[in-house]
């Protein structure tokens, strides 16, 4: 009998799971052509790419190996692109941690409203769903440098002369630091909201029985708390700051400012590639800069871990 009753249970395991994978193979069939798309024109070019970088190659020409080489100039034969580099880090560095800061202040003050919660973030939203060309035309003239332009005329109400933004060295990496922020603001802000609501309210009330003030609360529940989130936008954050092309190429024209003041490590990369047509030298260039966000990328995720481990 047991050894019936066995049998009878194999069976229907087979059976169930039969009717399983037939049930799964409609999904392998929508996956392959998603799945060949994303390996011809991700992962291919990747590696691709890679293996270009060991070579002296332009468009029509032949593949000449050069093993390091590529590398080797990037660092000492190229000033501009360590200058990129410097330009890049120096955006990324400033407009991420002032940007979220802001969003955190601004989301504690609508988190406290009562009212018009909505029409504030979806106000603040904006910023982060316009287009970069948009953005670009928009915030020329506000630092236009006469004193036509919007920033210029409100600073000459209080005395100050009209400064050249985007046509000096030194001021055009703040006035685009600027834009980051004011363009990342809507999206770090409906996280900070979404963060912000999944804290209990318990966990004040506790505190102010305890005699806790604001400060002590927001330090010591608000932040902890909001670790996952501070995690999240400062890496995704991070990357994108780096990666930044669309504005600085815009506002610039393509010319990377001053003295290649506003030129981004993207924008290099580019130029070297498409209108100097030096693929490989432009690969390396590629690979040099990925490693340089992946070191950046996991001090970030071992320091924010280590910071916030409650």
């Amino acid at each position: 009998m047991t050894l019936e009753i066995t049998r009878e249970n194999i069976r229907q395991v087979e059976r169930v799971t039969s009717r399983k994978r037939k049930q799964f193979r409609p999904i392998i069939l929508w996956l392959v052509p998603i799945l060949g798309l994303l390996f011809a024109f991700s992962v291919i070019p990747i590696f691709a790419s890679f293996y270009l970088s060991f070579f002296d190659y332009e468009f029509l020409q032949p593949l000449t190996f050069v093993g390091l080489k590529n590398y080797v100039y990037a660092f000492e034969t190229d000033p501009t692109f360590v200058k990129t580099i410097g330009n890049t880090f120096y955006y990324g560095l400033v407009s991420v941690p002032l940007g979220m800061a802001l969003a955190l202040v601004i989301a504690q003050f609508i988190h406290s409203r009562t009212y018009f919660k909505s029409l504030f973030r979806t106000a603040f939203f904006m910023s982060y769903i316009m287009p970069a060309a948009a953005i670009a035309l928009i915030w020329s003239f506000i630092f236009q440098a006469s004193q036509f332009g919007l920033l210029n005329a409100i600073l000459g109400y209080v005395g100050i002369p009209a400064q050249p933004w985007l046509n000096s060295a030194r001021h055009v990496i703040p006035a685009i630091i600027i834009i980051g922020i004011w363009r990342s603001l809507g999206y770090n802000l409906v996280l900070f909201l979404a963060g912000l609501a999944n804290v209990p309210g318990e966990f004040y009330e506790a505190a102010k029985i305890d005699g806790a003030n604001a400060w002590q609360m927001f330090w010591k529940i608000t932040l902890p708390l909001l670790s996952p989130t501070f995690l999240f936008l400062a890496v995704t954050g991070s990357i994108g700051a780096l990666q930044l092309f669309d504005i600085p190429y815009i506002m610039t024209r393509g010319a990377g400012g001053p003295e290649n003041a506003s030129r981004m490590v993207v924008m290099w990369v580019q130029k070297v590639g498409f209108q100097e047509f030096r693929m490989g030298y432009a690969s390396a260039l590629a690979f040099i800069f990925f490693a340089l966000v992946l070191v950046l990328t996991l001090i970030q995720l071992r320091y924010l871990r280590s910071r916030w481990d409650y």
